[in-house]
Formats: C-alpha cells, sequence, structure tokens
C-alpha cells in the first residue's frame, strides 16, 4: 500500500473519536506536511524503516516550512507530526501491514527549555501596570482573570457563568472554546488536571459581579463576541489584546504570556515550586522546573542591567 494512501485512510478512521479541532490540526500536518514528504521520500508503507521517519523529523527541523522562511519549523510543531506517525503506525501493526511500529523508537532530543527570548514573563510591577493599561477595555476581566489564576486563553474564553459560584465565590474551570479552522466549544481541559476550581478573591467577585450586570440577560458566555450574541473568537481576542499593548506603548506579548506571567509573580513571592505547579494545574513538576529555569535567567538579565555602571572604572 502506498503510504500516503494509508495516512488518508487512517485519518478517516480517526475522525470520529477526535474533536473537530484536534482532527483539523491533523488534517493539515497529514495532508501538507507529513503526505507530501512521505510520496516522494520513503518507500511503500511495508517497506518503512525507522530511518525513513527519522529522516522525515530531521527535514522538519532544518527546514520544510511551507511559508517560505528560512529555518525548520519548531520542535514543538515537529513533535506533533512525529506523534501522528507514531499513532497512525501503530494502527497499520494491528491491521498487519506491519509487523512492528519502524516510529516507535526515533525520538526528539529534549530541548533545554521549551522558552524561548520571545517568551514574556511580567514581574508583579509590570502586571500591575498591564491592569491598568486595560481598565476600561473590554479584555480588561480576560487579563486580570488570566494573571490571577494563569488561566490559558481557550478556558478564559470557555468561562461560563454557571461555572461562576457566587454563593460559594469559587471559579471552576470546565469548559474550554478553541479554534483550528472552526470554532469549538468543549466541555473536556487541555489535561485532566486542568480541570479544576479556585477561591474567588473578593476584587475579583465585584469586577465580576460588574461584568455580569453588563452582559445581556440570560447570557451563557462571560466574553462576547461584539454583537453580544455569542461566544468571543479566540482569534478576535488575541487580536484585541496585541492592539491595546500597542497603543498603550507596552511590549509584544502573547496573550498566553499572561500565564507565565502568573507563575513569574509566584516566584517572585518565593512559592515553593509544588506550590506554582498545583496553582497552574500542571500534570508534573518538569513543565514547572522548566518554567523556573526561564525565570531565573530572566530575573538574573535584570539584574545584571541595574548593576551595570554602578562602578567608575575611569
Amino acid at each position: 500500500m502506498k503510504t500516503a494512501d494509508f495516512f488518508t485512510e487512517w485519518l478517516a478512521d480517526e475522525k470520529a473519536e477526535l474533536k473537530l479541532s484536534t482532527y483539523e490540526a491533523m488534517t493539515n500536518y497529514i495532508n501538507s506536511h507529513i503526505i507530501p514528504w512521505f510520496s516522494v521520500n520513503a518507500p511503500i508503507l511495508e517497506n518503512i524503516k525507522a530511518r525513513d521517519v527519522q529522516n522525515y523529523v530531521n527535514y522538519k527541523l532544518k527546514g520544510g516550512r511551507l511559508d517560505g522562511k528560512s529555518g525548520g519549523l519548531s520542535r514543538a510543531s515537529v513533535s506533533k507530526h512525529l506523534s501522528i506517525i507514531k499513532q497512525a503506525l501503530n494502527k497499520a501493526v494491528i491491521f498487519e501491514y506491519l509487523s512492528a511500529n519502524p516510529a516507535a523508537c526515533v525520538r526528539l532530543k529534549r530541548a533545554k527549555s521549551i522558552y524561548t527570548k520571545r517568551t514574556v514573563m511580567l514581574s508583579t510591577e509590570e502586571a500591575h501596570k498591564l491592569i491598568e493599561a486595560f481598565k476600561g477595555h473590554y479584555l480588561y476581566e480576560a487579563v486580570v482573570l488570566a494573571l490571577y489564576y494563569g488561566l490559558r486563553r481557550s478556558e478564559v474564553l470557555g468561562l461560563k457563568w454557571s461555572a461562576i459560584d457566587f454563593a460559594n465565590n469559587e471559579i471552576r474551570i470546565e469548559h474550554t472554546v478553541v479554534k483550528s479552522l472552526t470554532i469549538e466549544a468543549s466541555d473536556n481541559t487541555k489535561t485532566f488536571s486542568s480541570h479544576s476550581s479556585f477561591d474567588m478573591f473578593p476584587d475579583v467577585r465585584e469586577m465580576l459581579l460588574s461584568l455580569k450586570a453588563r452582559n445581556p440577560q440570560g447570557s451563557e458566555y462571560l466574553f462576547l463576541n461584539s454583537k453580544k450574541d455569542k461566544v468571543m473568537r479566540p482569534d478576535c481576542m488575541t487580536r484585541g489584546f496585541e492592539r491595546r499593548l500597542l497603543k498603550m506603548g507596552f511590549k509584544k506579548m502573547r496573550f498566553h504570556d499572561l500565564r507565565h506571567s502568573t507563575a513569574s509573580i509566584l516566584f517572585d513571592m518565593e512559592m515553593p515550586m509544588d506550590e506554582v505547579r498545583i496553582w497552574l494545574r500542571h500534570d508534573d513538576i518538569e513543565t514547572t522546573m522548566n518554567i523556573y529555569v526561564h525565570w531565573k535567567n530572566t530575573r538574573k538579565k535584570a539584574i545584571s542591567a541595574k548593576f551595570e555602571g554602578v562602578f567608575s572604572l575611569t
């Protein structure tokens, strides 16, 4: 069987079991990257070896971008590609096209850190200035919630009034809104531990009561589109956030960097690492440790900038 035909067959079989956003993302990876490469550079399915899969990984890390830019895809992207290939070839073993999965032993070397120079981690003072800059803006409450509780964009957008328990002062994280090609609302969070709840701080309670009073009667979600009749689109939140930053003279950052900043602030407060992990709802401590390493490097640079010129050598 041609490898391209098998990947197409496998994706069709998986469609019924996948979230729509996951299926759309997989379709893009397979049709735009995996099938074109394996059709030209690999043998038929029955003859595929680990070397073929490793060659794909190496190629995508060094080149193979579809936007015309130089360089390879990010490690995160290539890792997703490799995961899809492994899943598909596992099914090929079940269907007895292969006796063993040739991708099983292929690994990506672990990156020293998942964070880059572009990752922004605000200090407490910087976060306070950011909150002030968003006062009166339609994303003010979203920014505050993201910073206080380290929420992902999908979790902020997924907040429903039914998850805001004013009687018990509790905010439940149990619903998300994501977008690949299509906007998808789901009662699933990114990981099992992400499905959680937080105490509602007094100032957050007042803020949310004010937002509820401004929202249309009976609205389901906290954050609505400009017509106030549907949930806000993820891309609209991103663009609105970036435009406000630019207008108010802030450095460029992603909405997800607010979650990183929550971690940064907790580390500034000398919170134990495991408590930071619990607050951010990480499945494992390693993810929290990666953030901690980046936070230390960020603070070291800040100290260096302040220390420069302390001594006069002339």
